[in-house]
C-alpha cells in the first residue's frame, strides 16, 4: 500500500478553525494559571533567591541581601562575553586591563566596575572609594554598592598580569 492511497476523512464539526476540538478550554486554563503565576510573581519582583553551598553541596537556600553579596561576587568575578549562559551584559571587563599599564588601568577600574554591577536591575549606586597599587601588578580596589536590600561592600583585587 503506497501513501497515496491512504485517504483521511475528517469530520469538519469535530474541529474547530484553530485546529481541534476543546482547544478554546485548554487555552482558557492556560490564561487561568498565567494569571495565577503573575499574582504569585508580583510579590517576589526583585527576588533574589540562591543556594548556599557547603563543600560542594548545597545545603539551603536564601534570599534578599546575603543572595545579593553572593551575586556581586559572581559578577566581579566573571568575565563579560565568555560564558554563553549569560547575556552580554553580564559579567565584567577587567581581563581587558591585564598587560595595561597601570595609571591607565587606575582611571579605567572604577568605570568597569560600575558598568559591570548597575546592569543588574536590583544595583542602586556604586562608589568606588579607593583604588590603591599592590605589588605584583595588582589594584586593590575598595567601595560600596547599594542594593535594594542594602550596602554591600566591594572589596576586590585587580590582577594586570597575564596569570591563569
Amino acid at each position: 500500500m503506497d501513501d497515496e492511497d491512504i485517504i483521511i476523512e475528517e469530520d469538519q464539526d469535530d474541529f474547530e478553525e484553530t485546529g481541534f476540538e476543546g482547544e478554546e478550554l485548554i487555552i482558557e486554563q492556560d490564561e487561568a494559571d498565567a494569571q495565577e503565576e503573575n499574582n504569585d510573581n508580583e510579590e517576589d519582583e526583585n527576588s533574589t533567591l540562591t543556594f548556599q553551598i557547603y563543600h560542594g553541596r548545597i545545603r539551603n537556600k536564601f534570599d534578599g541581601l546575603p543572595a545579593m553579596e553572593q551575586a556581586i561576587d559572581k559578577i566581579l568575578k566573571t568575565e563579560r562575553f565568555v560564558y554563553p549562559i549569560y547575556s552580554d551584559q553580564y559579567g565584567n571587563d577587567l581581563y581587558d586591563l591585564i598587560g595595561e599599564d597601570r595609571d591607565y588601568a587606575v582611571v579605567e577600574v572604577e568605570r568597569m566596575i560600575t558598568e559591570a554591577l548597575e546592569a543588574d536591575d536590583r544595583v542602586e549606586d556604586v562608589e568606588v572609594d579607593t583604588i590603591e597599587p599592590l605589588e605584583n601588578n595588582k589594584l586593590a580596589v575598595k567601595g560600596r554598592c547599594s542594593t535594594v536590600y542594602g550596602d554591600i561592600a566591594i572589596d576586590e583585587e585587580v590582577n594586570l598580569n597575564n596569570e591563569s
